[in-house]
């Protein structure tokens, strides 16, 4: 029989090289601070391990990694410890939510942890920095995982720290993590669009800026419409709430995206009523035929009728 890959079970090792990064110190500046903090290894049971509060990066229980490093776990048991801080009678997990869930899923009811005593602000670097390592990382994570930092500076009320710079290192400039910080003021639904590249991260940077009522209404107009603004159409909006100081109503919304595109339409393509009276009701207004219309053809745009329209079937003649 096949050993597992135990190298599987390594993976990540690397991020806790961040135990001992000098850069993640107190205000005072001593470099030695963190590294010498009742660091110690013990073995704790499973059950009493929690996650990070508001931990930002999601576990895929589905991945093939994933999958992997839970069958060398069964063979070989858990080999890099876990790194957690007390919390009340628990242990709250900084680096290693991969490798605590994984250990559960294999069966261990104990693991190797490394204790270490840390501030929030410190927990949140070292919590951030270890995860930068995975293979993929959302646009969503990533916005909430320094937007986390940030605050965590202000609360912790940590003073010569460039925490920008810090939580950047070696994945994003300054300017970079403050466009991600932006970002996080969206809504998990209209983040889930930048994640799935229905949304530039230029145009989310505008939407952000939209109140909660607003990103509300524009969510519903893209779930009703399966259009998406353009970054034109997204500066719109926030200027509309800008100068009006109140929310962009969904009839606003609804105005502003089919409007443009309807103009679009009107310098080129026309159609007669009577062409298509027979697929909607007698009593059906030119408006609402429009917007039928303007939806399949995003849904067309899309790539969601792929193998049902054959486009042959359109025969385009010359003029």
């Amino acid at each position: 029989m096949a050993r597992n890959n135990v190298f599987a079970n390594l993976k990540g090792m690397s991020d806790m090289s961040y135990l001992l990064d000098p850069s993640v110190s107190d205000s005072s500046g001593d470099i030695n601070d963190v590294p010498e903090r009742n660091a110690n290894e013990a073995i704790e049971n499973i059950e009493d391990l929690v996650p990070f509060e508001n931990h930002p990066f999601h576990v895929d229980a589905e991945d093939e990694n994933f999958l992997q490093l839970v069958d060398s776990i069964k063979e070989n048991g858990l080999i890099e410890p876990i790194l957690v801080r007390p919390k009340g009678n628990k242990k709250e997990i900084i680096s290693g939510h991969r490798r605590a869930l994984a250990s559960k899923i294999a069966g261990l009811k104990q693991v190797p942890v490394v204790n270490r005593v840390l501030d929030d602000y410190e927990a949140t670097i070292i919590m951030v920095h270890s995860n930068f390592y995975r293979d993929k990382i959302l646009i969503s994570e990533k916005a909430k995982a320094y937007r986390m930092c940030m605050e965590a500076e202000k609360h912790q009320g940590k003073k010569g720290i460039d925490t920008a710079a810090l939580i950047g290192k070696d994945h994003d400039s300054k300017r970079q993590v403050y466009r991600y910080i932006r970002l996080s003021y969206l809504s998990d639904a209209l983040l889930e669009f930048l994640d799935n590249g229905k949304i530039p991260m230029v145009i989310g940077g505008e939407l952000s800026y939209l109140d909660r009522e607003s990103q509300d209404n524009l969510l519903r107009f893209i779930e009703e419409y399966s259009i998406y603004p353009t970054l034109e159409q997204a500066k719109v909006l926030r200027k509309k709430q800008e100068e009006s100081q109140k929310s962009v109503s969904y009839e606003e919304i609804v105005a502003e995206l089919t409007t443009s595109l309807k103009k679009k339409m009107s310098n080129n393509v026309s159609f007669k009523k009577k062409d298509l009276q027979e697929f909607f009701d007698d009593d059906t207004n030119a408006e609402y035929m429009s917007n039928v219309i303007l939806v399949l053809l995003s849904k067309y745009r899309d790539g969601e009728f792929e193998g049902i329209v054959d486009e042959s079937e359109f025969n385009v003649k010359d003029n």
